[in-house]
């Protein structure tokens, strides 16, 4: 039983970690999860165990492999927590370049549908 509470231990401290390194509130987490704010608070207590389908969503919401999870944190190696951040980054910037190019798409289709229909009205 000590050993379920010392993983459990570590699955809460690395859940806060990583949610504060990528600057989230324990509430924006919860919505990006679509899981309770309740959830989280208690995730990141130990108060409760986290399933598998609640560490997949929560590892999707922090772009953060789900096995970072379990790894116990060390005062000598930041190296997994600086790769998942360095990683994290990388999303965000893919993501503002996605929602750039659909703004883009949308405002040149909108732009097209524009002229197609005043030249069909000539």
């Amino acid at each position: 039983m000590a050993e379920k509470e010392s993983i459990r231990s570590i699955v809460a401290q690395n859940v806060r970690k990583y949610r504060r390194q990528v600057g989230l509130t324990q509430e924006r987490l919860a919505e990006l999860a679509d899981i309770s704010n309740t959830y989280i608070a208690n995730i990141e207590c130990g108060k409760t165990w986290i399933s598998d389908k609640t560490l997949e969503k929560i590892s999707a919401a922090l772009r953060t492999d789900a096995y970072l999870f379990f790894i116990a944190p060390s005062s000598d190696d930041g190296s997994a927590s600086e790769k998942s951040a360095a990683l994290h980054e990388e999303f965000k910037k893919i993501d503002e370049a996605k929602e750039q190019l659909c703004s883009y798409i949308q405002h040149f289709f909108n732009n097209e549908l524009k002229r197609l229909i005043l030249k069909r009205g000539k």
